[in-house]
């Protein structure tokens, strides 16, 4: 049969003698062949049910995983005096212990934010209960956003001892954003199998600027354009533009233009005309509040060279 661990379990053994057999059997519990005598939150009491009839009990009083395995009763009657063979008969039972699941954790905090073309590194702690007193085999496994599994590892734990398990993700891209799954599998033989998963949501933020021209000549139309890019739909990332003398704002020949949508932002100098004054360095800051995280802010600059008015 099976149980929980933790939870005190009883075997017993009854054994039916013919009426009038003076002899009193002897009767033994096993496990997975040797006796089990002695061993620790074991006890085993014997029982009179009738003048026939006596028990063997084997009692756990907190079931651990090392009590898992094949038991079997053994009674014996010898009979010394008359020239028989020694009479026995057995009977078993397979003890199967249920462990709760693996405690699985994979950050402090529920999600991650990076720029792109960063390297992450993911990490997976697992740890099992105190009653997996045995070494039992555990599966650990990475699974990327669509569920398929990426990377996977297999360690043998006894319970209360700590386990990591690291997914390496070089040089991201926005379209690697999702949640990330640890799932943990664990397996014995006498163990109903416990397992247990733990995500980590990964949100990759890119920011990259366009130009209408690479040629900046006094006089023409020119634009510069900051497009930033959010996983998180539901977030929309504020946007600054910094140019020679401060943040840039509507004059009478520079004007912003804003394109947001969700998790999207695009924000446009047009320089209607562009003059020998606004030549410099242009920098499009971006910053984005994401709760219970923290604030990420991303930067990226060029420089514009006006050759004439």
């Amino acid at each position: 049969g099976s149980s929980t661990a933790g939870s005190p379990y009883n075997l017993t053994c009854t054994v039916m003698v013919v009426n009038g057999l003076v002899v009193v059997p002897q009767v033994m519990w096993f496990k997975n062949g040797t006796s089990v005598v002695g061993e620790n939150g074991i006890s085993l009491t014997q029982g009179m049910v009738s003048a026939n009839t006596m028990t063997l009990s084997l009692q756990f009083n907190a079931l651990k995983t090392s009590n898992g395995g094949q038991y079997s009763c053994i009674a014996n009657i010898s009979l010394p005096s008359i020239s028989i063979p020694n009479l026995y008969n057995t009977s078993s039972a397979r003890v199967i212990v249920q462990i709760p699941p693996p405690l699985v954790a994979t950050a402090a905090a529920p999600s991650q934010v990076v720029m792109e073309e960063d390297n992450i590194t993911l990490t997976c702690y697992v740890q099992l209960n105190s009653s997996v007193d045995s070494t039992v085999m555990a599966n650990i496994e990475w699974m990327e956003p669509g569920g398929a599994p990426i990377n996977s590892t297999r360690v043998a734990l006894v319970g209360s001892t700590y386990t990591n398990h690291t997914l390496y993700l070089p040089s991201v891209v926005t379209q690697e954003s999702g949640m990330y799954t640890c799932r943990v599998v664990v397996i014995s033989e006498y163990v109903i199998s416990a397992y247990a998963n733990s995500s980590i949501e990964v949100a990759i933020y890119s920011i990259s600027i366009k130009a209408s021209s690479n040629t900046t000549i006094g006089g023409m139309n020119y634009f510069l354009t900051c497009f930033v890019y959010m996983h998180w739909s539901i977030l929309t990332p504020n946007v600054v533009w910094i140019g020679p003398y401060g943040p840039v704002t509507n004059s009478n020949n520079t004007v912003l233009r804003d394109q947001s949508a969700a998790g999207e932002r695009n924000v446009t100098i047009l320089f209607n005309p562009l003059r020998t004054s606004h030549g410099g360095r242009y920098t499009c800051v971006s910053m984005v509040t994401i709760p219970a995280v923290t604030n990420v802010t991303a930067r990226k600059d060029i420089a514009i060279q006006s050759t004439y008015e």
